[in-house]
């Protein structure tokens, strides 16, 4: 994709945002775990499925088009699992050689308490956290069998689900699954280092989703600085509020390059961009802490309030930072990846991975 489709992408895509997810969508959709007019919007569109192959029953395209539009959605806190759609269960459907259902697709959170089995065509175990679990048309996961790991495809209509949310009120349900009969058109064979690459993709999918909260907030916050008045002037033009945005703004901006950096080398070299995945990851979650702390600090008391829409995002990182790994885990791969290379190749390796935004 070229810079000039990538442009016109997100435009559409922010079109379909606006519209569809609103602060009053928003809240709707947390008081009913879903947002239906948006995602029939992005179907007719042709949008949901983008970044996923057409041998699969997706729209096309590739890693970072999908990227652009999980990225697009979390800049309008869009409540719906797009992340799980294009950049986990599309691909995992894709792997396997199945077809994607009539419908969006979710993939759980790793749990240490986590256990599928398939055996004699029947899937046994419990899924403690996945998104939107109870509302998608089906969980694609990967269960463990005497043949090997399998990817498997299960509708929630035949599980027992116990209903979960996050901080920001996303749904994360617990699905039971009792000997529940997979039928061969919905298990597939894993890869070869498919459980490594899952791991990677979902800490990058909670990077690039947290890269476009960031920037949202950061544009809300600036806004608000300049319509905000004290004293007759601007409540920006203090400087100490202006220190506040500037930290706020730089922090941000990091967040968004460590995800630029880690998507385009993904796209180029799959789970051999493990190192910029896991600093794309750690990095996220350092900056949102402080970008949270400083928009919160900006806005106020109107900041903290249900009406206000700040919370709507700041909730999200509050969440996302937890989820595919948290911060120490992350840092904790990527000082790994550094150390296990000689010691010539550190400094190149951690300076000539800028790319221009």
């Amino acid at each position: 994709m070229t810079a000039e489709e990538d442009r016109l992408l997100e435009q559409t895509l922010t079109k379909v945002f606006e519209e569809h997810s609103a602060p009053a969508d928003r809240r709707r959709a947390e008081t009913e775990g879903w947002a239906p007019e948006c995602w029939a919007s992005l179907v007719n569109s042709g949008l949901a499925w983008i970044g996923v192959p057409e041998s699969a029953g997706g729209s096309g395209g590739d890693f970072l088009d999908a990227r652009t539009l999980v990225r697009t959605a979390a800049r309008h806190a869009v409540p719906l699992p797009l992340a799980e759609c294009v950049l986990l269960g599309g691909w995992l459907v894709a792997s396997a050689g199945l077809r994607l259902p009539d419908g969006p697709v979710s993939v759980p959170l790793p749990h240490a308490a986590d256990t599928l089995r398939l055996a004699d065509g029947r899937l046994t175990g419990t899924l403690h956290r996945v998104p939107w679990g109870s509302r998608v048309n089906a969980i694609a996961a990967v269960a463990q069998s005497s043949d090997g790991d399998r990817v498997v495809l299960v509708e929630p209509a035949e599980a027992v689900i116990r209903p979960g949310r996050n901080v920001a009120g996303e749904p994360r349900d617990e699905v039971r699954l009792e000997s529940v009969l997979v039928p061969a058109e919905r298990t597939g064979p894993v890869a070869v280092g498919l459980r490594e690459e899952l791991a990677v993709r979902g800490a990058l999918s909670r990077a690039i989703l947290m890269a476009g909260a960031m920037d949202a907030v950061m544009t809300m916050t600036v806004a608000y600085s300049g319509q905000r008045h004290q004293f007759g002037r601007p409540i920006g033009s203090f400087q100490a509020v202006a220190q506040r945005l500037v930290r706020l703004a730089s922090e941000a901006e990091a967040g968004y390059l460590a995800a630029e950096v880690a998507a385009r080398h993904f796209t180029e070299a799959g789970t051999g961009a493990a190192f910029q995945v896991a600093m794309a990851k750690a990095t996220a979650c350092r900056t949102a802490s402080e970008v949270i702390t400083q928009a919160h600090q900006i806005h106020g008391a109107i900041g903290m309030t249900q009406e206000y829409p700040l919370h709507d995002f700041t909730r999200r990182l509050l969440s996302w930072r937890q989820e595919w790994g948290a911060e120490r885990h992350w840092a904790t791969v990527a000082g790994a990846e550094l150390t296990a290379g000689p010691g010539a190749g550190l400094w190149p390796r951690i300076t000539t991975d800028l790319v221009a935004r």
